[in-house]
């Protein structure tokens, strides 16, 4: 919605509300259209019509208690979900804009989307919603994959004729044997985000601070609408996403204005552009903004920043900030289009993000950081055997064995982390949005003298088995160290 912060309603002078504009863009589908009024017009009921369009001039809602008019010749929906005019209309000469200088510079600047506190939901909510309304439960595709080139198996799958985003995935790993109940998906998904980040040559940066790479060959190859597509395609079937795009980078895909007058630019890969920051950062003083004019203003200059020549020491963490924008967005517009558009071809997904940005920047950042003793220990439940009986005693030597195990991962370096526990008992490395289809479980076995059998995993089961009667630390630590990292691949250890 594209409104001015300074005007909220368009009233006839009929009424004693002041006049002013409504901007809102020109392909808003019903809804949000209808949610640009719920904004602009406080004493709106929360549920009402949109009345059917007579001409070119005129809206109006129907409410239970009347109708609000307001001026749309051009600013109104247009298209294919245009919203007009109602029996009781009022000319458009009844209206009057005052159109100071100021007023127009703040319509034709850039908007910031605004976030309503009436869509704040949670994100398995909209999720829900989202695969309720597009997906088809009922039916599978089979997707042959192979670990050598998951991202390969990927694009041939889209490359079909059809490719049935909507259905659910099964994965076939070549050369494994195993049917698909979960976990072979998780963990193809899981794969596929990690050679996404790196194998198409679209983004660089640090990890988890990834930016756009400037590669017009991957533009023209279309790769970043293949990235998008597939990044898509997990998220909407409740698997990961990449969770590497800079926090700021994705604010500014959606239309929000980030503060970056603090913005880390070692996060750039280019030297001499860090140290052209990095001169704008030191300048402090009235000869130091001189000698950076001479030196650098023509560059400032050309990265849309034409008031460095008038600007003062104070203006300067503004350019910063602007000047961080060109390199992180702006000269990236048509390949976070091209991506963008990826996402939309699966339900039009990226809509449904930019109206609920904040719920989705964990799918998108690196912000949530990593998982944690509590969250892994309330993934399981454990499965005893009878109380006051002998198994049960030695299924308790082994559970001490495992929460002060977990203890220590939190709290020192073991050479595993809780991420790798999670991969091998559900062969992904994060919770997902809507949560596993069941909680994990602890079950046991016995040792068989003499061999000693390691602990595994089912991944479609969410099942860890462990074998009973582990009493001493050591032991247990590198069981739990050759299991996971023994580890090969679905159905083997």
């Amino acid at each position: 919605m594209l409104k001015s912060a300074t005007v909220s309603h368009c009233r006839s002078h009929r009424d004693s509300t002041p006049p002013c504009l409504i901007v809102v863009q020109h392909d808003l589908g019903e809804e949000q259209f209808k949610q640009a009024l719920r904004v602009n017009f406080s004493d709106l009921p929360e549920d009402f019509e949109l009345s059917s369009k007579v001409d070119n001039t005129t809206a109006s809602v129907l409410t239970g208690s009347g109708s609000h008019t307001a001026h749309t010749a051009a600013s109104a929906p247009t298209g294919n979900c245009s919203h007009t005019a109602h029996t009781n209309t009022i000319p458009t000469d009844e209206f009057y804009i005052e159109s100071s200088g100021s007023d127009i510079e703040v319509l034709l600047a850039s908007p910031v989307r605004r976030y309503n506190p009436i869509l704040d939901r949670e994100l398995p909510a909209i999720l829900k919603e989202f695969r309720e309304d597009n997906l088809d439960f009922y039916s599978n595709i089979i997707v042959i994959a192979r670990r050598k080139n998951i991202l390969k198996s990927a694009c041939v799958t889209l490359s079909r004729g059809c490719f049935e985003w909507h259905k659910t995935p099964n994965i076939e790993f070549v050369g494994e044997m195993g049917e698909d109940y979960g976990g072979p998906r998780r963990e193809f998904f899981r794969l596929l985000m990690i050679e996404l980040q790196s194998n198409l040559g679209i983004f660089e940066g640090k990890p988890g601070q990834l930016l756009f790479s400037y590669n017009q060959k991957a533009l023209d190859e279309n790769k970043l609408y293949t990235a998008g597509r597939l990044m898509a395609w997990s998220i909407i079937h409740n698997r990961p996403s990449m969770k590497c795009i800079n926090i700021e980078l994705f604010m500014l895909m959606c239309g929000q204005k980030p503060d970056l007058s603090t913005f880390d630019r070692t996060n750039f890969l280019e030297n001499d552009l860090v140290e052209k920051l990095a001169m704008v950062v030191r300048c402090n003083t009235a000869e130091e903004l001189t000698e950076l004019k001479n030196s650098l203003g023509d560059w400032i200059c050309d990265c849309g920043v034409p008031n460095i020549f008038t600007a003062s020491v104070s203006d300067l963490p503004t350019i910063y900030g602007q000047l961080v924008t060109h390199y992180i967005y702006h000269r990236f517009a048509s390949m976070i289009q091209q991506f963008t558009s990826g996402l939309n071809s699966c339900g039009r997904l990226w809509e449904v993000v930019l109206n609920n940005w904040t719920a989705f920047h964990p799918l998108f950042t690196n912000t949530r950081g990593t998982l944690t003793r509590n969250e892994v220990r309330d993934l399981f439940s454990i499965v005893w055997s009878s109380p006051g009986s002998s198994r049960r005693d030695l299924e308790e030597d082994t559970v001490f064995q495992w929460e002060c195990w977990l203890m220590l991962i939190q709290e020192e370096d073991v050479g595993i982390s809780f991420e790798d526990v999670l991969v091998f008992v559900t062969a992904a490395d994060s919770i997902p949005p809507l949560g596993f289809q069941q909680n994990c479980q602890v079950e046991f076995y016995d040792q068989e003298e003499p061999t000693r059998r390691i602990p595994y995993a089912s991944t479609c089961a969410l099942t860890l088995y462990l074998p009973r009667g582990v009493s001493e630390e050591e032991d247990f630590r590198e069981l739990m160290f050759l299991a996971i990292k023994g580890s090969l691949r679905f159905g083997k250890v």
